[in-house]
């Protein structure tokens, strides 16, 4: 039994397994943690359901009739499949494209990387509050938000430091034990990358990206875009996932979503 084959017995046990036009998916109830908005998440469907026109439309009859209180729906996309209007792309997970590792590139000369200490954390914690202010632009982030805290408490958590004159100027934060659910693969994602210094910031980005390169040998690195509903901020989000996907990086999976 292979990895996803368990994934969705187990959805099958717990009754979020269901059908449509003889393709299958798994759904749930889920809460944006930062929003609060209530959606229904479509976390597994069988490979042909999204480019079909009539089993999508199939689907969202048959979650509206389940959770008309939802605001809209998220669906887990293997690769860089489009879907039709009104879906939008909310969230986007890239693959680094170095499972076997060169050396890394070396950075200009006026930025260097670190490994973050203790000392680090306050101001890691005030980047990661920006970052996640800046995907769900108009809602007040708290410091002590629980996503936050999970991220800065998290025993697989390594960050960097970017600096210039030992003036910190950015971070880029691994995860490095997460495991995808449905393939059961075991990943390290990089959850933030934020560099203040606009002169140096390509410099820094890159710099950052190959420390976590380097320090995930082994094992495939993850990273995400998030898609904010704004079209300014939208246009910005698709600006920096077109720079990355002509760099090292390949789509792996997109969450779109379908507002009621």
């Amino acid at each position: 039994m292979t990895t996803t084959d368990s994934y969705l017995e187990r959805a099958q046990q717990a009754g979020l397994l269901d059908e449509t036009l003889g393709h299958r998916f798994v759904s749930d109830r889920y809460d944006d943690p930062f929003t609060g908005r209530r959606q229904v998440l479509v976390e597994y469907t069988d490979a042909g359901l999204p480019e079909d026109p009539h089993a999508l439309g199939a689907l969202c009859d048959r979650l509206y009739e389940r959770h008309a209180a939802a605001q809209s729906i998220l669906l887990r996309v293997v690769g860089d499949v489009r879907l039709p209007s009104p879906w939008l792309p909310r969230l986007t997970y890239i693959r680094h494209g170095s499972a076997e590792n060169g050396a890394p590139p070396r950075p200009e000369s006026a930025v260097g990387v670190r490994p973050a200490v203790p000392d680090d954390d306050s101001r890691i914690r005030d980047w990661l509050v920006q970052a996640f202010r800046n995907a769900y632009p108009g809602q007040e982030i708290a410091a002590g938000h629980s996503g936050i805290e999970g991220i800065l408490t998290s025993p697989a958590r390594r960050s960097f430091i970017a600096h210039v004159a030992d003036l910190p100027i950015g971070h880029g934060t691994v995860l490095f034990d997460e495991r995808d659910e449905v393939t059961g693969e075991v990943f390290a994602e990089l959850v933030d990358i934020l560099v203040d210094d606009a002169a140096h910031r390509r410099a820094a980005t890159s710099a950052l990206v190959a420390a976590a390169v380097q320090a995930t040998r082994g094992r495939p690195l993850r990273g995400h875009v998030v898609h904010p509903r704004e079209k300014a901020t939208a246009r910005q989000a698709d600006l920096v996932l077109h720079a990355l996907l002509r760099g090292d990086w390949s789509v792996d999976h997109v969450f779109w979503e379908h507002t009621w």
